[in-house]
């Protein structure tokens, strides 16, 4: 296995090879094969899904991989949004929307042997084919509306609202490349069955150490667009972390992060180290929080996934008023968007990302999903704008 980023043939390898894949996080990226899945879940079955994923991960038993890293990952997963909206809600969901993709509601594959170089392809990703959304403009404006209409009569504070975007299937290069270019802190990239993913998050859902009973989640909630010139990008950072609007729907995601992992945590034991941090990637700032806890080492998966999934900058507050608001407005179900997708560490990590940004290819083509979070005095164009931003990511 490798310690430095692989190079831009091993991802498209990864993203063409059966049961393969990269997996990256912060400075450290594995190019690895994946053994059979030790558990799949069909996209249309995701009531249970979440637990079944949990016990799984509590049965899970692994050696140091080759190599003895500790730090390496031995185990590849992912769970939909819809998945853990199922798992999160205390009364059975019927949801009669159609399928945002055909990703598997959940996986769990160990991971075998790191891989070998194959040639190195062009480095130029084609152009993108036409896509087809069933929300355009003046449906995002009307769902942002009844948001607003919602907070106004004081059934929720934030509900972050999204739209799906649809494509003929990109080529698995084409894929791949577009990941690499976005350079993204928390990537992976695989080839499961006949579903491909392609994530390129920037946000932590959870990293859990289970051993030392440390649990940390970073959320996202404020978005401002890049700039070439420099003095005009420090400044659209500075005006990001200043923006009340901005503080105040990352504050109402901290305090759901706060909430969800108040439930698992030791008496006390939640603390916010970082309070609207600005992070600056290749196409955006983003304004950035941190929550950590401390948890019993001996906690259970099940107990841990239910509490923080979905993640709260994903859903809004409370938390399953605004999961119910988005099933009344969003007009397809979100799969594995706004999901998690991550790996178990040998060293008794987990660490999953929020799948923003993320491709997932099927029989039916390309998804893609952009959102973002409502508050009252969020402007309907100003949101459609930053859903273009974030769209920039893979165009």
């Amino acid at each position: 296995m490798t310690a430095a980023p692989p190079a831009l043939r091993d991802w498209i390898h990864a993203a063409r090879t059966p049961r393969e894949a990269v997996v990256r996080v912060d400075d450290r990226a594995w190019s690895l094969t994946l053994d059979a899945p030790l558990l799949t879940v069909p996209f249309d079955r995701p009531a249970g899904a979440l637990d079944a994923l949990a016990d799984a991960l509590d049965a899970l038993h692994f050696s140091l991989p080759p190599g003895g890293d500790a730090h390496a990952p031995v185990a590849l997963l992912w769970a939909t949004y819809d998945a853990a909206w199922h798992g999160a809600s205390p009364v059975p969901i019927d949801d009669r929307r159609p399928a945002g993709d055909r990703c598997p509601s959940v996986y769990l594959a160990r991971v075998g042997p790191s891989l070998g170089a194959p040639p190195e392809p062009e480095a130029t990703p084609s152009a993108l084919p036409p896509f087809a959304s069933a929300t355009d403009r003046t449906a995002h404006t009307a769902m942002v509306e009844s948001v607003r209409a919602s907070i106004r009569d004081g059934d929720v504070y934030l509900v972050n609202v999204t739209r799906m975007i649809h494509r003929p299937a990109m080529p698995a290069v084409d894929v791949a490349l577009r990941v690499r270019r976005a350079d993204a802190p928390r990537s992976m990239v695989v080839h499961a069955g006949e579903v491909r993913i392609a994530a390129m998050s920037m946000e932590l859902a959870l990293s859990w150490d289970r051993r030392a009973g440390v649990a940390l989640s970073r959320p996202i909630k404020g978005t401002r667009p890049r700039h070439a010139d420099p003095a005009e990008d420090a400044r659209e950072a500075e005006a990001l972390r200043v923006d009340e609007k901005e503080r105040a729907e990352n504050a109402m995601a901290v305090d759901v992060h706060r909430n969800d992992l108040g439930r698992v945590a030791v008496r006390g034991g939640v603390t916010v180290p970082v309070l609207w941090g600005v992070e600056s990637h290749r196409y955006v700032h983003h304004l950035v929080s941190t929550v950590r806890a401390e948890v019993d080492p001996g906690l259970s998966a099940r107990a841990m996934l239910s509490s923080m999934l979905p993640v709260g900058s994903v859903t809004g507050a409370p938390k399953l008023a605004a999961m119910a608001t988005i099933a009344a407005l969003e007009a397809e179900r979100r799969g594995l968007y706004t999901g998690v997708y991550g790996a178990v560490f040998a060293d008794g990590r987990v660490e999953l990302s929020v799948a923003i940004r993320t491709l997932v290819t099927d029989a039916a083509g390309t998804h893609y999903g952009v959102g973002g979070g409502i508050v009252w005095d969020s402007d309907p164009a100003r949101e459609w704008e930053e859903l273009l931003w974030k769209q920039r990511g893979v165009e």
